[in-house]
Parts: structure tokens; C-alpha cells; sequence
């Protein structure tokens, strides 16, 4: 699903049986979202490493319009495909992430679509942390061809920073291990040096070619249209609470 059509809600995790837990949920957000709670489609999972004292266990939540999800029903029914799986984007990036070597301790990735952003944390298959940011890969480049890319770069190092101190503060988990940088559409060479001279972890590129031990050397902006397309297509497990 494309980003405006879904909401992904940190909460805290309801005190109820599992076969209760999206009612529970359900009532919990109906006045987080932007429209009637009975044309929600509800699905959530859990944050494992919580254990932190004095904090609540938390839980994400994904809400989408149920006829948003019927309009995608409706599509697949139309094609030869079968449907299995709607997916958001974080959970299609947490497939790719897992992939990666920095994985097993803890890896972070910087995802820039081109007019927002969004920075995942996983750890051994796990997503943990998710948040989306205002700034994309188009104002980036058009900040630095503007003569403002350095302002436009510390806004984004500010939310990097935060979301890498939130994550220490909130997980019983390794420290980060090196934050990827997914391929983008618009052309962003001064992005991963800037990140690794400002930030106390490892920055480098994500390279498909070498997970997914492919000869392909299709341009980063292919690889940037393809990548979610390339992380539900790497879905391994179908649990749901």
C-alpha cells in the first residue's frame, strides 16, 4: 500500500487474550484516525524487547480504509494473480533489511521515496521502530542545487539522531550496527558522507546486487522503484495474533 493510504500507529499494547487484542485496538484508535472507526481495516503485531522498567509494553497498529483495501482486493481478483499478502512499505524494507549482515545486531535504514522518507530498525527479522519523515529525495536534491543542501541535510540528520536515541532508550537491544542507505530515485551524492562524518554509527549503501547475489547492475533508480516491490515478494512468515 502507498503511504498516504494507511496509518501506522505506535500504541500501547492492549492487557487482553490475543483473541481479543484487535477489538481491543480498535477501540483504543478511534480517535487516532482521520475518518469513522467502522470503515477501519485493523491489523497489528508486536515489538519484542520491551523490558525496559517503568515502561509500557508498546504495539503497532496498521489502520486503512476498508475501501482502500477492497480497491486492492479488486485488483488482484482482476489479474491472474492470487492474493496472499497486503503489505505496508516498513514491513517490505524489514525484508530486505533482513538480508543484510548488520542485521543479527541491529540495523537501521534510511529510505528516501521521492517526496518523503521513512527510517526503519530490525534485528533479526524484526522491526522495531518505524517512523516517516516530511523530507524526500526530491527536496534534498533540489535544496543542494539551490544552494541549501546543508540545512537540508542537518533537518534530516536531526530526525536520524532522534530516532537512534529513541531506540537506545526504548529496546533492551545491541546498539545500531551501521545505518544503509536505500537507493533513491533523485542522485544524492553528498548524503552518505555527510551522514557518516555526523553520526557515530557506520553509513553505507545498500547493495541489491550483492543480497540478493545478482549480476544485475540496473541503476539506483530502478532499484529505488523496485525495492518494496522486492521486499513483499521476500515475505517469508503468514502468523497473525
Amino acid at each position: 500500500m502507498g503511504s498516504q493510504e494507511y496509518q501506522l500507529l505506535l500504541l500501547e499494547a492492549p492487557d487482553v487474550p490475543p483473541a481479543e487484542l484487535k477489538a481491543a485496538v480498535r477501540w483504543r484508535i478511534k480517535d487516532l484516525i482521520g475518518f469513522h472507526i467502522d470503515d477501519a481495516v485493523i491489523d497489528v503485531f508486536e515489538i519484542p524487547g520491551q523490558y525496559r522498567a517503568g515502561q509500557s509494553h508498546m504495539m503497532y497498529a496498521v489502520v486503512a480504509r476498508s475501501k482502500i483495501v477492497q480497491e486492492r482486493v479488486g485488483l488482484i481478483e482482476n489479474s491472474a494473480a492470487q492474493l496472499e499478502i497486503i503489505d505496508i512499505p516498513e514491513m517490505c524494507l524489514r525484508n530486505v533489511t533482513a538480508l543484510t549482515e548488520e542485521d543479527v545486531q541491529g540495523v537501521a535504514l534510511l529510505y528516501l521515496a521521492r517526496k518523503h522518507g521513512l527510517v526503519i530498525f530490525t534485528r533479526q527479522h524484526t522491526l522495531y521502530l518505524a517512523r516517516k519523515l516530511d523530507i524526500g529525495s526530491d527536496a534534498l536534491a533540489d535544496a543542494a542545487a539551490g544552494g541549501q543542501g546543508t540545512a537540508a541535510l542537518d533537518n534530516l540528520l536531526l530526525e536520524i539522531q532522534r530516532s537512534l536515541d529513541y531506540y537506545d532508550s526504548h529496546f533492551s537491544q545491541p546498539p545500531i550496527s551501521a545505518l544503509l542507505l536505500a537507493p533513491s530515485e533523485s542522485p544524492l551524492p553528498h548524503l552518505q558522507p555527510y551522514l557518516a562524518q555526523n553520526l557515530s554509527v557506520a553509513v553505507r549503501k545498500l547493495e541489491l546486487a550483492k543480497l540478493l547475489q545478482s549480476p544485475d547492475t540496473s541503476d539506483e533508480t530502478i532499484q529505488a522503484r523496485c525495492l518494496n516491490a522486492l521486499g513483499a515478494a521476500l515475505r517469508m512468515e503468514n502468523v497473525a495474533l
